[in-house]
């Protein structure tokens, strides 16, 4: 079934629009929630509460993109899983960019925060499409170095590189924005 039809079904108030997503994300869903999560458990009760904050948001959210409108709620909650677990323990993951990107703890910042995807996107556009995929599949969906070292047929060390390129990449990127890092 595509998109606009789901959408359909959820503005119905149709349960069978949560069986749809399901059909048609829900091993997309399961991916983006593992890579987070690395649990499995954890994984599937984070991807039937996707559903359900789906089934809360439309309506009246009518989203444009539904693949990106679900990985967002997917996301949201896994990460807000992951930090109910970690308690009190800092991501590795974005230690990583913390040189980066703000922290948008004072009224400017999370002012400014709000601008960072806009500045972020013109960013990705300036990468190469290898460096690009690389840095989302780290950064947005959370794959570790070994798994984008396979997937990207690279070795740990080339994924590094890349990563690294690209995260001094984006702090001059940010700096020449004016985005304060």
């Amino acid at each position: 079934m595509e998109d606009d039809g789901i959408v359909a079904l959820y503005f119905a108030r149709s349960e069978t629009a949560i069986a749809e997503t399901e059909k048609k994300y829900g091993a997309y869903l399961h991916q983006v929630a593992y890579h987070i999560l690395r649990n499995l458990s954890d994984t599937d009760e984070i991807v039937n509460d996707t559903y359900m904050g789906a089934w809360g948001a439309i309506p009246p959210t009518k989203p444009n993109h539904l693949r990106h409108f679900l990985s967002r709620i997917t996301r949201n909650l896994s990460f807000n899983r992951l930090a109910y677990l970690k308690a009190g323990k800092r991501n590795a993951l974005f230690v990583e960019l913390d040189e980066c990107i703000p922290d948008g703890k004072d009224v400017e910042q999370v002012w400014e925060a709000k601008e960072i995807g806009v500045v972020l996107n013109r960013f990705l556009k300036t990468l190469d499409d290898k460096s690009c995929a690389v840095f989302l599949a780290r950064y947005y969906y959370s794959y570790s170095i070994d798994e984008l070292a396979e997937q990207y047929r690279l070795s740990a060390r080339q994924v590094k590189y890349l990563l690294s390129k690209a995260r001094n990449g984006l702090r001059d990127y940010f700096e020449k924005e004016g985005v304060i890092v």
